[in-house]
């Protein structure tokens, strides 16, 4: 008796771009916010690095992720890395997949802080 499998395959038409300028966190730019292309109807923010400018102070840089502020319940801000030149300069972030708009923010230190990752339509 022979059994066969019959499976469809849906085709996935998402396309993944660079985050083409990233976002850069400094003592002047304290905040950055990603926004998605505005033709586009779905988006994801596929986030992949956190890393320190070769210009960084010897300090803590802590960025976090603010709540979007159309939220009526306050939620707290989420530290997402905390880093340190000579300790750990660079994270590499799996699995974090962001709806935008997105706003990132040095909690402390002074950059600079580079984010990067991929939009997802």
């Amino acid at each position: 008796m022979s059994r066969q499998s019959t499976s469809s395959v849906t085709e996935n038409t998402s396309k993944t771009i660079l985050w083409g300028k990233g976002g850069e966190l400094n003592q002047d730019k304290l905040i950055c916010t990603f926004k998605p292309q505005a033709e586009k109807d779905s988006c994801k923010l596929l986030l992949s690095t956190i890393c320190l400018g070769e210009k960084a102070k010897e300090e803590v840089n802590r960025v976090e992720i603010l709540p979007p502020a159309s939220q009526e319940d306050r939620k707290s801000p989420v530290t997402i890395a905390s880093l340190k030149a000579s300790v750990l300069p660079m994270v590499t972030m799996t699995g974090v997949e962001l709806c935008p708009p997105v706003t990132f923010r040095l909690r402390a230190g002074s950059g600079p802080v580079f984010l990067s990752g991929q939009e997802c339509y």
